[in-house]
């Protein structure tokens, strides 16, 4: 809303404006236009009655009217008390001159015709000719005299009783302004509302959380536009944000309440980034005490393994057992030697995680990096009849990563979306897809699979948490882990197949620091 000490000087100025043109442009105008129309009028009625007069003539001696130029003369004559300079003169149908009457015409000119006829024939015209400078000498006297008067007029409003109360509005709307330029600027989201909890302003940043933009939130009720459920607040694109708010009143001189102030910042990136730090302790504490109980595992594993090949060779070199019998230990042997390999993959993927190598780093191209992935995993993707689509951003920027640690990261991530869609019905769709988003490239991996519930995001990458009844839990942590020391980001949503989608977020060559 502006304020009243805005709109005064605007009106005068306005009222001013509005005379000024009245008086300089509207009345000059609307007196030359009668003007013209009288002079116009004049002619016209003028020309109609010489006309008939010569027709009358030519009526009563049509082959040798363009003779009798004396009676043509006095029919024509001007009258004694007729001021007005105008020339008039008969021409025929050759557009000959049969008798003129001369006046000195000033230009600008006027000039109108009237035709002469014989029996419902033109035999030729009349023509008259008058000069409107006077018009336009009064019409120009009348403008000056008009705005000379209006700009007195506007000058005693201006100057004299308005310049205190301008140069006091100047100051104003400068601090009003500065307010709102402080207000636009800082960090947290401003809402100010009127005694009805009616929305009046909305910063920037305000609407970047909550979606509303100024011209929209503006009139609404505050709860339309910021109503978060406790320290949860829901944009209007359906993002959770999550907020820390507080409210203040606005009183008058009175110390009535005539709006609110309501003032919130969005914690999101903050408590997410606390999440992680703390996910990151928990995650190396949980790394080195399975680093710990996976080499203790190593030791018996390896005893056990050579028990097996020791077994093995004995059964196989004893002569005395029954087919049978052999058969039945060689059986409990490969069952015993398959438990063994995957205790054995089971132990190296948890050294892996907690003494992961220090990444190589190299500019690469990730759609390559993508396509290699992608080829590895087909045979096993095919066979299971699922359909699989890519959708690479064209010149994607280059990127300096790891590329074997990114292409491990991606087969996973296909490991586990074709093992998630595993006995289910209908079309099986998994897409793998890499664009640019604000400097950072993002890769994606989409599958037509259950998806993951909202409550088991926060624990898919928590090591040993795993929902397969085959699954060691180790993979998407360790993914997690590679993905976060190539100083990238590993998220989980939903595709559009309402399945789960792996984001892969790493930063641009440009965001690189030396190091």
């Amino acid at each position: 809303m502006k304020g009243i000490g805005w709109n005064i000087p605007r009106l005068i100025e306005g009222f001013g404006g509005v005379l000024l043109v009245i008086l300089a442009v509207a009345l000059p105008a609307l007196h030359f236009a009668i003007g013209w129309q009288s002079q116009n009028e004049h002619l016209r009625t003028e020309l109609e009655i010489y006309g008939r007069q010569v027709s009358s003539l030519i009526n009563r001696n049509p082959e040798m009217w363009k003779y009798e130029t004396i009676r043509l003369e006095g029919l024509l004559a001007k009258h004694p008390e007729d001021r007005r300079l105008e020339s008039l003169r008969v021409l025929d149908l050759e557009g000959n001159v049969v008798m003129e009457r001369k006046e000195h015409i000033d230009w600008p000119q006027m000039r109108r015709s009237q035709p002469l006829m014989d029996s419902g024939v033109v035999v030729g015209s009349l023509e008259e000719i008058a000069s409107i400078r006077p018009l336009i000498d009064r019409t120009a006297v009348l403008a000056a005299a008009g705005a000379g008067v209006t700009l007195l007029l506007f000058l005693l409003f201006r100057v004299f009783p308005m310049s205190a109360l301008r140069n006091a509005n100047d100051m104003l709307s400068r601090e009003k302004g500065l307010a709102r330029v402080t207000l636009q600027s800082i960090g947290d989201g401003v809402v100010s509302t009127d005694p009805e909890d009616r929305v009046l302003f909305v910063n920037r940043m305000a609407e970047r959380i909550t979606g509303w933009t100024q011209a929209e939130a503006a009139g609404k009720p505050i709860a339309e536009v910021f109503r978060p459920d406790k320290d949860i607040l829901v944009d209007r694109s359906g993002t959770a944000h999550r907020v820390e708010a507080g409210t203040s009143p606005v009183l008058d001189e009175r110390g009535r309440r005539v709006g609110t102030v309501l003032v919130f910042r969005d914690v999101t990136e903050k408590a997410r980034t606390e999440a992680a730090m703390i996910n990151a302790q928990k995650l190396e504490s949980l790394g080195v005490l399975a680093g710990g109980i996976a080499h203790e595992i190593r030791n018996p594993l390896s005893s056990i393994n050579i028990s097996i090949s020791s077994i093995e060779r004995a059964c196989g070199a004893s002569g005395g057992l029954e087919s049978h019998s052999k058969e039945k230990i060689d059986l409990i042997l490969e069952q015993m030697k398959a438990a063994a390999a995957k205790m054995g993959l089971v132990v190296q993927r948890v050294m892996d995680y907690s003494k992961p190598v220090p990444p190589r780093k190299e500019i690469a191209d990730l759609n390559e990096v993508v396509e290699k992935a992608i080829r590895i995993s087909l045979s096993t993707l095919r066979n299971r009849d699922i359909v699989v689509s890519t959708d690479l951003a064209p010149q994607l920027p280059a990127c300096r990563t790891d590329t074997q640690m990114i292409e491990q990261v991606l087969v996973n991530l296909i490991t586990n979306a074709w093992q998630a869609m595993e006995g289910m019905e209908g079309r099986k769709q998994l897409e793998v897809a890499s664009a640019v988003q604000e400097g950072r490239i993002v890769l994606r991996v989409s599958d037509s699979g259950p998806g993951v519930p909202p409550s088991l995001r926060q624990k898919v990458f928590d090591p040993f948490f795993t929902t397969r009844k085959e699954g060691s839990g180790i993979g998407l942590s360790f993914s997690h882990r590679i993905v976060t020391d190539l100083g990238g980001v590993l998220r989980v949503g939903t595709s559009r197949w309402r399945g789960a989608e792996f984001r892969i977020e790493l930063p641009g060559e440009s965001e690189e620091t030396p190091g």
